[in-house]
């Protein structure tokens, strides 16, 4: 693994784009029922292994910029399925996220699903 090799914790270090992943259930806002058929058929985003996979990553020290400043919000997403328009109905996942070092996070001012501000 690259950040366990080649990186410090204490790195300025930015991951970011399309992970395909939603880290919390908060992030997935598809409705019940299409959560457990996606789950179901593995159609996902959402599966155990993909969430192990994206644990491992935070768990060498990088933060969820906008999970770490907004833990409760549960109707902010960044992919919608546009043949049910689903943007319409603000249906859909948080799936493009920026993970941050903890020295990087400490200087993040502002952010959203899509991106975020730094200053030190």
């Amino acid at each position: 693994n690259y950040l366990e090799t080649e990186l410090k914790r204490e790195n300025t270090v930015l991951i970011m784009g399309d992970m395909n992943i939603s880290p919390g259930d908060l992030d997935i806002g598809i409705g019940e029922e299409n959560r457990k058929r996606w789950l179901r058929t593995g159609k996902c985003s959402f599966l155990p292994e993909e969430r192990e996979w994206m644990e491992r990553l935070m768990s060498w020290g990088l933060v969820d910029t906008f999970r770490h400043a907004n833990p409760q919000t549960a109707d902010r997403f960044s992919w919608f399925d546009y043949r049910s328009k689903g943007f319409d109905d603000n249906r859909g996942l948080r799936i493009d996220l920026l993970l941050a070092s903890q020295p990087l996070a400490e200087c993040c001012v502002e952010t959203a699903p899509v991106w975020a501000t730094f200053r030190r």
